[in-house]
Order: structure tokens, then C-alpha cells, then sequence
């Protein structure tokens, strides 16, 4: 059985990498577009101008070789490619995330070796080793993104968000193992400031098949709606709790998730000024199931959801604008589920993706992404927000 006390101290212990550097809405000033000559020294810190000058000198030529940098060495000296640029404080910052990365992976793995991955302390050496496995990940593309990127990132985030937001879908999933194929998707977000209600559903079109979740969170901190404080950035922390139904009635059996994480984004912006208009996400949960084959009684599981992402903000202004970010989600209760991988390893690891928005309008928006694990599943949603809020 995993033991509460040890993994909610575990999840807080890891929360505090991410939440000790996001900005409050009173901190706007310290990410601005140009230095502003009649600001104090530390509210331009951040992006100062030299930065900004040699960003624009860099030529053509540099920029590739600083991009070729940051895969090779740069898949194991991390922040190679800022190096290469002048950018030798992000580039050592990089370099640090990514050593420490290393350092939790391997202490991971080795106390699984050691305990023989006993259930006692699985939770922790899971925990522990995703998220190395996030911060190794996210300093290698985010040193990569600071050296191809234009000036002023990619785009910039929204620091509101819109009351009311409707989805409607269709997806696919491939998997082998069941009939299913072709589903509808439809969901919606309500928000209240800092409270979010969230419902969705998968309906298959070609077999008995059906999965519905309802989601409650709260945001300590970041973008919320319209009426509320604006945010400085598009950094937030949250907690959520939501219930999950997965009914399997043509293989007779179905599963009800209860859980609860706690997740985080964060915009790279202070860790660099070239790395403005990329974000980093986390976040640590845990679940329990309930399996139910036929008439038997119910059996119980516990569920481990640690997730990380590197993403980028499309667009700075007016419409269209968007979002795009690649993700790991070790979560194996979803269509995609875990990954096959044959050896010891086998069982372990989650499913991968990637995900994007775009709103081409304050009404009207797309999101569509696409995950790989022991199945494939596509999905492509048309989203709108009445009265057309941000």
C-alpha cells in the first residue's frame, strides 16, 4: 500500500521547485517587452538590455551553430547552445536544471534497485524520477528553443481567462486490444476567479463504450478570469481533484478513479531573457482506483499521475494566437495508457504527446493533440466561448 504522510510530503517537497519563482500580478514590471529607463535597476534584471542587443546581433550562421550546440553536446551538457551565444547566465542555469535532473533520475532508479521496487517506497522513487526525467527534458528543449527563437519568444500568454469555455470533438483511438474506434467529445469549463469546474466526456460511435470526468480545482496563483487581479505572466499553481468513470460494458467490466494532484506552470522567462515566450509545466497526484469485472466485488488500485511539459506561446497580440507544448503523462488509466517496452522496464513508463490551441477569435478556437502509448488516440475539438470573453 502507498503511505499518504510520506507521498503528500513528497509531492510538497517537489512543489517547491516550481513555485518559488512565478511571479505575482503586482510583479508585471519585471518582465517588460523594452527596459524602461525610468524603472529601478532590479525591475529590469530580467531583460537586460545588453541581452536584448546581442540577441540582435546574432547572425544566421551563429544561431545554427549555437542550435547544433544544444543537441550535440548539448543532449548531456545542457545550456551548450546559450554558451555559444553569450548567454552564459541562462546557459548555466540550464545547465544546473539539468544536473539536477541527472541526479533525480539516478537516485531514482538506483532506489528502486536497491528496494527492489518495493511498494513501501515506490511512490517516492516514482515521483523522484519523473521528475528528473521533466527537468532533463525541459533544459534540453528549452536551450534549444532560446537559441532559434526571435526576439521577444514566440509569442506572450493570456493573463485572463474566459468565464465560461465549450468543447466539441471527435477522436480516434488505435489500440488492438478493444473494438473501439471512433468517439464524440464534448466538455466544458466554468471559472469563478480562482475556481474552476470542468466536465467532459468520451462516447464511442462503434462500440458500448463510455468515460466521464468531472474536475474541481483551485488556482493559488496565475491567470484567472476577467473580473479578477490580471496576471503578470502566464505562470500559475493549482490544486485539483476530479472523478473519473471509464464503463467498458462489451468486456464487461469497468474501472472509477478518485484523485487528486497538485500541478504548476511556469514561464521561462525568469530564468532568461531568451527563453521569453516558452513554459515549463509539472505536476504530482495520486489516485485510486476501483475495478469492477461483472457482478465481482470491486478490487482496488493505487494510481501514480506525476506529468511534466515544455511548451511556447504562439502569437503576442490579437487573434489568432495560441499555445503548443510536448508532454509526458505517466498516467495509464487513459486511451493511450503506458507505453510497451519490453525488458524490466516493461509496465512502467506512461504515454507521451503533444498538444496545441489555437483561438482564432475571442468566440471561436481549436485544439487538437495526439498521444502515444501502448495505443494511439487523435483528437481534434472546436472550442467557444460564449459572448466571446478572453
Amino acid at each position: 500500500m502507498l503511505r499518504p504522510s510520506r507521498t503528500t510530503g513528497h509531492l510538497l517537497a517537489l512543489l517547491a521547485l516550481l513555485a518559488a519563482a512565478p511571479a505575482h500580478a503586482d510583479e508585471a514590471e519585471a518582465l517588460p517587452t523594452s527596459p524602461d529607463p525610468t524603472a529601478p535597476a532590479e525591475a529590469s534584471s530580467v531583460a537586460p538590455a545588453s541581452a536584448a542587443q546581442a540577441g540582435q546581433a546574432i547572425s544566421p550562421g551563429r544561431r545554427a551553430l549555437a542550435a547544433t550546440g544544444a543537441v550535440i553536446p548539448g543532449l548531456l551538457v545542457h545550456g551548450s547552445g546559450h554558451f555559444l551565444v553569450g548567454e552564459g547566465r541562462t546557459g548555466l542555469s540550464l545547465l544546473a536544471l539539468g544536473g539536477a535532473g541527472t541526479g533525480l533520475v539516478v537516485g531514482g532508479l538506483g532506489g528502486a534497485a536497491v528496494s527492489g521496487a518495493s511498494r513501501r517506497v515506490i511512490a517516492p522513487i516514482i515521483l523522484t524520477t519523473v521528475t528528473g526525467a521533466g527537468l532533463f527534458g525541459i533544459s534540453l528543449l528549452a536551450d534549444l528553443y532560446g537559441v532559434l527563437a526571435p526576439e521577444g519568444g514566440t509569442g506572450s500568454p493570456r493573463t485572463a481567462l474566459p468565464w465560461v469555455e465549450t468543447q466539441l470533438g471527435v477522436a480516434y483511438v488505435h489500440d488492438p486490444t478493444f473494438a473501439y474506434r471512433s468517439f464524440l467529445v464534448p466538455g466544458m469549463d466554468l471559472r469563478l476567479r480562482s475556481l474552476r469546474l470542468s466536465g467532459s466526456g468520451w462516447f464511442a460511435l462503434n462500440d458500448d463504450n463510455v468515460r466521464l470526468r468531472a474536475e474541481t480545482a483551485y488556482r493559488f496563483l496565475g491567470p484567472g478570469t476577467p473580473d479578477g487581479p490580471r496576471a503578470a505572466d502566464g505562470s500559475f499553481l493549482e490544486i485539483e481533484a476530479a472523478l473519473t468513470h471509464h464503463r467498458y460494458t462489451s468486456d464487461g467490466f469497468s474501472i472509477t478513479t478518485g484523485e487528486v494532484s497538485v500541478q504548476g506552470r511556469l514561464d521561462l522567462a525568469h530564468i532568461g531573457p531568451t527563453l521569453r515566450g516558452s513554459f515549463a509545466e509539472m505536476g504530482w497526484g495520486i489516485g485510486i482506483e476501483a475495478y469492477r469485472h461483472g457482478r465481482r466485488p470491486f478490487e482496488g488500485n493505487e494510481l501514480l499521475i506525476p506529468h511534466f511539459a515544455f511548451g511556447m506561446y504562439l502569437g503576442h497580440e490579437g487573434y489568432p494566437r495560441g499555445e503548443a507544448k510536448a508532454f509526458y503523462e505517466h498516467r495509464h488509466d487513459g486511451y493511450a495508457a503506458g507505453a510497451k517496452i519490453t525488458g524490466l522496464g516493461s509496465g512502467v513508463a506512461g504515454h507521451i504527446g503533444l498538444q496545441g490551441r489555437l483561438d482564432a477569435s475571442p468566440r471561436w478556437g481549436l485544439l487538437a493533440d495526439v498521444r502515444a502509448g501502448s495505443a494511439y488516440v487523435g483528437r481534434l475539438s472546436l472550442l467557444m466561448r460564449p459572448g466571446g470573453s478572453p
